[in-house]
């Protein structure tokens, strides 16, 4: 059996990398991908195509796909979890005996997942590990669900989770272009400066009207880091509007 260890959200290095959510955040922390990829694999088991939140089966599913196991507990200190509802400082107390330095836990507590492994504790919010003492930890949560994490072998990154590569061939610059000019659409370009000094592009979409597709669901972010991204929130623009 694989030794499972959690370590920091890993938001990677552009802003690209990223996801704020916290299912994806524990996600990263357990497997080492970015956010960003775990939105995607996110994306990839449940068919949604915008990740503002996940449900819990969507976390376990991507979990599998990486070869992680959960297996939940359904009761504490006798009764059923949801009947008994204890805080998360209640939950920690109880289980401060099984808590070993390796095991590793998955709760919801607060509608907020997170990991705990012995006293190290890990999640959207902290993104680095701290303490279960910590004051980022919300300690006062009440806890909802909670799994045990194992994995049987080495830990795997699928492929879904990696972002496609943009071939030269594809003139995704020039079909975006056309589409948002059919939608009615502008896209304004920003250059900026990338961690090691490179020269960057940031791709915003604007258009007028009070209904926003980000809000609606549509598409996840104003803002993309390349035209194939752009052309892709295009096409799932035009679909929402030809429906």
């Amino acid at each position: 059996m694989s030794k499972l260890n959690i370590k920091p959200v890993n938001n990677g290095k552009t802003p690209a990398d990223r996801n704020r959510f916290c299912g994806p955040a524990v996600i990263s922390a357990l497997t080492g991908m970015t956010t960003s990829e775990a939105a995607r694999l996110v994306r990839h088991v449940s068919g949604r195509k915008t990740i503002k939140g996940t449900y819990t089966w969507e976390v376990k599913h991507a979990l599998a796909a990486c070869g992680i196991e959960c297996q939940r507990y359904s009761r504490f200190c006798g009764e059923p979890l949801r009947k008994a509802n204890p805080t998360l400082a209640q939950w920690l107390k109880a289980t401060v005996k099984e808590r070993t330095a390796d095991r590793v836990y998955l709760l919801v507590a607060g509608n907020h997942y997170q990991l705990v492994q012995g006293r190290r504790y890990v999640c959207g919010i902290t993104k680095d590990i701290v303490s279960i003492k910590d004051k980022k930890v919300k300690r006062r949560a009440r806890v909802t669900e909670v799994y045990e994490l194992v994995a049987d072998a080495k830990i795997v990154i699928p492929q879904e989770a990696r972002k496609p590569k943009t071939t030269r061939n594809d003139n995704h610059r020039a079909r975006a272009q056309r589409l948002a000019k059919q939608l009615g659409i502008t896209i304004d370009i920003e250059r900026y400066y990338d961690f090691d000094g490179s020269r960057a592009f940031q791709y915003w979409l604007q258009y007028d009207g009070d209904y926003d597709y980000v809000d609606a669901g549509v598409i996840e972010g104003h803002c993309s880091y390349d035209w194939q991204e752009v052309l892709w929130k295009l096409a799932e623009i035009k679909e929402h509007v030809s429906q």
